[in-house]
C-alpha cells in the first residue's frame, strides 16, 4: 500500500488529477483556494486595495474610473470620509470616459504575494452618459462605509471603463478620502468542476471530497477561473 500526493493548478481545459489505477485505491481531493469568507481572501493575496485623498472646491466634482479586468471585479468594502463638505458619491456603468494616462495604483493586502491587480484606475478627465448603478451620500465631517458589512457587493462586469464620480454639494471646498478593497476572483472563479463545468460535481473553494475509486476509473477537472490548486492524495 502506498500514498502519494500531488497538487494539481487547474485552467479552463480539463486536465486529468487522478489516473486509472489497476488496483482499487481511496483518493481525497482538496481544493486550495481560500472561502470567500471573513478577511481570508486578504490573508491568502486574493485582495486588492486602492486609495486616494483628494480635494473637490466648491461645488466642485472628482471623478476615477476603473477599468475592470476582463473577468470582472467584485467590490467587497468601500469608505469614504469627508472632512468640511458634503458629498454624493456615485458609480457609474456604460458611460463614455476619457482617462488622463497616468494611472493610480491599486496593491495587494498580503504584501507577500505576487499577485497584481488586472484591473486599472486613473483620472476621469471626462465622463458623459452612463447609468448610475450606486450611490452613496457623505455628510461633512462623518464617515460612510458599505460592502459586505451591509450587503452592498457589487459585482462590475468584465472589461469594461467604470465612472466613480464624487460630487461637493457644500459651497466650500472639502478633502475626501476614499478607500475600496476589491477581487477578481469571485462567485465560483474559485471552483473546481470534477469533469465538465456546470455539469458535473463542484467542489467550492476550501471543499474536501473522498472517493473509493474502482481499477481503470479516472478523474479529469477543471475551473472557471484561473489557477485554481487541488491537492490530490492517493491511496492505493
Amino acid at each position: 500500500m502506498a500514498i502519494s500526493q500531488t497538487v494539481y493548478t487547474l485552467g479552463t481545459a480539463p486536465q486529468e488529477i487522478v489516473a486509472p489505477s489497476v488496483d482499487t485505491q481511496r483518493v481525497t481531493l482538496r481544493n486550495l483556494q481560500p472561502q470567500f469568507v471573513g478577511s481570508e481572501y486578504s490573508r491568502r493575496g486574493y485582495a486588492f486595495q486602492f486609495t486616494q485623498t483628494f480635494t473637490i472646491p466648491a461645488v466642485g466634482t472628482a471623478t476615477f474610473v476603473m477599468a475592470t479586468a476582463p473577468s470582472g471585479a467584485q467590490l467587497v468594502d468601500y469608505d469614504i470620509v469627508t472632512d468640511d463638505g458634503t458629498v454624493n458619491a456615485y458609480l457609474i456603468e456604460g458611460a463614455t470616459i476619457t482617462a488622463s494616462g497616468t494611472p493610480y495604483p491599486a496593491f495587494n493586502l498580503d504584501r507577500n504575494s505576487d499577485r497584481v491587480p488586472a484591473s486599472t484606475f486613473d483620472t476621469a478627465t471626462t465622463l458623459t452618459g452612463g447609468t448610475v448603478i450606486a450611490s452613496e451620500f457623505a455628510p461633512a465631517g462623518q464617515f460612510t462605509t458599505g460592502g459586505a458589512v451591509s450587503e452592498h457587493v457589487y459585482t462590475l462586469r468584465g472589461s469594461e471603463d467604470y465612472g466613480m464620480q464624487f460630487v461637493n454639494t457644500s459651497n466650500q471646498s472639502t478633502n475626501v478620502y476614499f478607500s475600496l478593497r476589491f477581487v477578481e476572483q469571485y462567485n465560483g472563479l474559485q471552483d473546481a468542476w470534477l469533469g465538465t463545468s456546470d455539469a458535473s460535481y463542484r467542489l467550492g473553494a476550501g471543499q474536501e471530497i473522498q472517493l473509493q475509486m474502482y481499477a481503470g476509473e479516472a478523474i479529469t477537472a477543471l475551473t472557471l477561473g484561473t489557477a485554481v490548486k487541488v491537492a490530490v492524495i492517493r491511496q492505493d
